[in-house]
């Protein structure tokens, strides 16, 4: 199963949630889930908007664990 890790990239880059929502026009919600860290089923084009913000590739969000 895999995670999105965004915690070290929103510090390192010094954005609010409320900035992110305004910025790529995801909801709230899906923003809050996103810094959860715990497993959603996002959809592809979720994590690629998020990745654009971040300047970076999907893969650098996403982390591997294991199945619980």
């Amino acid at each position: 199963m895999y995670i999105v890790n965004l915690y070290n990239i929103r510090w390192n880059k010094k954005y609010t949630q409320d900035e992110i929502v305004k910025a790529t026009g995801l909801s709230k919600k899906t923003v809050s889930q996103l810094f959860s860290g715990r497993h959603y089923n996002y959809k592809l084009d979720t994590l690629e908007i998020i990745a654009k913000f971040f300047n970076c590739k999907i893969h650098d969000i996403l982390i591997e664990v294991k199945d619980s």
